[in-house]
Parts: structure tokens; C-alpha cells; sequence
């Protein structure tokens, strides 16, 4: 192989090699890393996931509110040994040896309004005799009703009609919140990233114009133009640059990183942050703001759930406490035959009423203890709710006030990061013809460096503002509507 076929080689593998590199940066703007951490982001799965599951257990519960179809029986159920019983002739030691075996079919109905139920029943009895000569007898039930009420007792199907609906539409709620709250995360995790490439950006050109203007300041100090003071800075200068870029480059890497996890991206793709705009003006006024706050974010329903809880604590612990009672009707058809054949022949009428009672006398006042614990706890909640509610609607005042800030803000920050880098290549230009002394053209450049920084800085106050504004309110200005959204349930 000669050497201008060596030389094509290398050629080929280092365009293929420049090639692959190029293919893996990704330019990626602050929407579009927000839009990627919510399809990619284990944050954003997790939210899914915890919504799918508030899905499932609300549809458990709507599964309560319907009628159940039920199968059970013994097959078989085989007994062998004695027992004591009395008879005419006294106390008798019998022994027994038989089998029962059952299968009955229900249908039951819980009632929501009063807590009871209501089940129909239709079962087939085998009693099969084994002592002495073999016998079998069958029983059978067609048909039987049977209504089951407790008397002032605690329903706990109708609170849970009111809080289960509840509970679900927070998780809705919640689930928006949680994006909001990834968009918000990310937004800051862009502006560290976007930080900190500015950072080795002005690290990476201060090295170059101080070492410029260390070899120019040695030059002159060797005709004697400059004093040893003034070199000695410069060279000084050059060093802390140098070492500026190289941490400059480590927290790059590690806010890249960071960057990359959050939003679900492999570690091998390079990316390249690109600064926003300023995000979409909005016109909001405080009581807007609040009103989009109370109708749409989960918080608002927490505490209406708190408060309905607290209620069911202490209905609970009045109708535990006091006198309670349970009515029981049945009506069916049953009969008893000695043939498989004839045990539907000819059923008669199966009644039963009962009504059970429990009245507690005396506990030690276990009972009061409890009812007057359950109220306590009940106004607790209700004070407790009436302060957090108002430091929600002062937290929504104070982000709304900050915002409306914010612009004017980055709009200053903006003025003086164009005037700070006119006035730093002025002073480097006068410094070059000797108009100013070193002193002056490094305050140039801390100003030009430090003004830099606050316009980006100020950047990211203003994102993270809107996007704070958006999860309190879940409500999306630049559209003017409610933000919502769509996953497959």
C-alpha cells in the first residue's frame, strides 16, 4: 500500500469521523427542550404512570356503584367423626360421617343513598350420608331476595361518592401541575446549561485578549514604556483566565449533563443551547390571575377534599358512637328432595325478618372522646385550610406582581449588555494607542463580562416566572386558554 493510498484512507475516516460528530449536536431552543422532557423525561412518565393509576382506582370505585355478578359453593365439603348431642334419652355421643357440597349464583346491588344492599340468590344443597347404607339428599333455593339496611349507621358508599369523583379530578389537576412543574425545572436546567456556556464563551475570549494584551504589554516593557507593576497584571490577568476557563468548562459539562438526564436524552449527543426571546407578552391583572388559580390548579380542590374528609371523620365518629341498628328481609322458594329430579318441583315460601340493635351504655367515655376529637380535628382543618388558601392567593399576587417586572428587567439588562460591550472595545482600542492605563481597560471588562451574564440571568428570571405562572394558574397566556394534557387512559 503506497503512501497516497494511506493518505485517501485517513482522508475518508476523518470526513466520515467530522461527519458523525456534526450529525450528534443538536441545537435545541428552550420550547423545544420543554416539548422533549415531556415525551422523553422519567419525570414526565412518572406523572403519566401516577395519573393512569388515579384512572384505575376511580374506576374500582364507579365499579362498587354497579351490581356484581357472584359464583360460590363447596365441592365437596367432607366431614367424618362424633359429636355430643341430646335427646330424649339424654346425652348421646353420635358419630357422623357425610359430605356437603353447595353452588349458589348471586347477583348483589349496593344502594348509595341509604348504605344498604339488595342480592338475588339462586342455590343448589347436596347432604350426602355415608354411615350405614349410602344416602343423598338435595335442597334447593330457585330464588331468594334478601334487602340488608343498617338503621343510623355511617355510610361510607355515599362519602365515598363524594370524595372519589373529587380525588380524581385533582389527579387531572396533578398531572398538569406535574408538566408545568417539569416545564418549570427544565427551564431553569436551560438557563444553567446556557450559563455556563456563556461562561467559558467569556472565559475562552478573555484568555485570547489577555494573552494579546500580555504579549503586547511586554513588548512595551522591554523599550521601557510600561512599568514592571503594570506587566506583572497583565500576566496575572492571563493566568486567572486561563484558570477561569477551565472551571468554566467543568460546570459546562456537568449542568450539560444535567440537562441531558432531565430530559430523557443519551449521553453521547452533544447539544447546543440557543438563547430565547423574551417569552410572549402577557396581560394579566391580579384577580385574573387568581380567579384562573382557584378554578384550575389541584390546590384549590385539595382543600375542598381536606374539608370533606374532616366532615366524613366526624360523621363517622357521631354514628359509631350512638345507637345503631341493621333490618334484614328475605323472601324466596326453597324445597328438599331425595331425587336430583324432583328438587325443583314443587318449592315452598322462604321468609326471614330480623332487625339487630346495639346500644353502647357505658365505655369509659370512649365514645365522646372520640366525637370530640373528630370536631377538634374538623375545625383544625377548616382553620387550616382558611390560611393556606389565603397564602395561596398571596403567593399567586406576589408571582403575578414579581412578573409584571420582570420585563422591564430584561429589557435593562439588555441596554447595558450592549453599552458594557461598546465600552470594552473602546477601552481596548484607546488601551492598544496608549490612552488609558490597564486598570481601566479590566474594569471594561469585568463590566462587559458581569453585564453579560445579568442579561441572561434576566433571561431566565423572566421564563421562569411565566412558566411559574403557568402551574399556578394552568392556564396558557400565549394561547389564551386552559392548559391541557392528552394521554392515552
Amino acid at each position: 500500500m503506497n503512501k497516497r493510498t494511506l493518505f485517501s484512507l485517513f482522508v475518508i475516516l476523518l470526513l466520515g469521523t467530522i461527519q458523525i460528530n456534526a450529525q450528534s449536536v443538536r441545537t435545541l431552543t428552550l420550547e423545544e427542550s420543554i416539548e422533549i422532557a415531556k415525551d422523553n423525561s422519567p419525570l414526565s412518565r412518572a406523572a403519566t404512570f401516577s395519573l393512569i393509576a388515579s384512572k384505575w382506582r376511580y374506576k374500582s370505585f364507579r365499579a362498587d356503584l354497579l351490581p356484581s355478578l357472584e359464583l360460590a359453593g363447596n365441592i365437596p365439603n367432607y366431614r367424618l367423626g362424633a359429636q355430643t348431642v341430646n335427646t330424649t334419652e339424654g346425652i348421646q355421643n353420635v358419630s357422623f360421617n357425610n359430605s356437603n357440597a353447595n353452588l349458589g349464583l348471586s347477583i348483589n346491588q349496593a344502594i348509595l343513598p341509604t348504605g344498604g344492599s339488595v342480592s338475588v340468590t339462586s342455590s343448589l344443597n347436596r347432604l350426602g350420608i355415608f354411615k350405614g347404607e349410602k344416602s343423598y339428599e338435595w335442597s334447593s333455593t330457585p330464588i331468594s331476595i334478601v334487602y340488608n339496611q343498617p338503621l343510623f349507621q355511617y355510610n361510607n358508599l355515599k362519602w365515598r361518592n363524594r370524595i372519589e369523583p373529587l380525588r380524581f379530578r385533582i389527579a387531572e389537576k396533578q398531572f398538569v401541575e406535574d408538566l408545568e412543574d417539569l416545564s418549570f425545572t427544565v427551564t431553569q436546567s436551560f438557563f444553567d446549561v446556557l450559563i455556563s456556556k456563556i461562561n467559558v464563551e467569556i472565559a475562552d475570549f478573555n484568555v485570547t485578549v489577555n494573552d494579546s494584551i500580555y504579549n503586547i504589554s511586554k513588548g512595551r516593557f522591554e523599550v521601557g514604556s510600561l512599568a514592571e507593576n503594570d506587566l506583572l497584571q497583565t500576566e496575572l490577568a492571563y493566568r486567572n483566565a486561563e484558570a477561569s476557563l477551565t472551571n468554566a468548562k467543568l460546570s459546562y459539562q456537568r449542568a450539560e449533563e444535567t440537562f441531558k438526564a432531565l430530559l430523557g436524552l443519551d449521553d453521547d449527543i452533544q447539544i447546543e443551547v440557543q438563547a430565547p426571546e423574551t417569552a410572549p407578552d402577557v396581560d394579566l391583572n391580579f384577580d385574573k390571575a387568581l380567579t384562573l388559580a382557584l378554578e384550575n390548579n389541584s390546590q384549590s380542590l385539595q382543600f375542598r377534599l381536606d374539608e370533606i374528609q374532616a366532615n366524613q371523620a366526624y360523621d363517622q365518629a357521631k354514628r359509631n358512637g350512638s345507637f345503631t341498628a341493621n333490618l334484614r328481609a328475605e323472601y324466596g322458594l326453597n324445597d328438599t328432595a331425595i331425587d336430583f329430579a324432583e328438587v325443583y318441583n314443587n318449592p315452598g315460601d322462604l321468609k326471614s325478618f330480623n332487625i339487630g340493635f346495639q346500644i353502647p351504655i357505658f365505655n369509659w367515655g370512649k365514645n365522646i372522646a372520640q366525637v370530640k376529637a373528630a370536631r377538634n380535628q374538623q375545625l383544625a382543618t377548616a382553620n387550616s385550610i382558611e390560611y393556606q388558601r389565603l397564602q395561596f392567593e398571596l403567593s399567586v399576587r406576589s408571582t403575578v406582581r414579581e412578573f409584571e417586572l420582570l420585563k422591564g428587567q430584561v429589557e435593562l439588562a439588555e441596554i447595558s449588555d450592549n453599552i458594557a460591550d461598546r465600552r470594552y472595545d473602546v477601552s481596548k482600542n484607546r488601551y492598544l494607542i496608549g490612552k488609558i492605563d490597564i486598570t481601566n481597560l479590566f474594569i471594561a471588562q469585568n463590566e462587559k463580562d458581569s453585564a453579560r451574564r445579568n442579561y441572561i440571568q434576566a433571561l431566565r428570571n423572566y421564563w421562569s416566572g411565566y412558566y411559574n405562572l403557568r402551574r399556578l394558574t394552568l392556564y396558557d397566556f400565549a394561547k389564551d386558554q386552559p392548559i391541557y394534557h392528552e394521554i392515552d387512559l
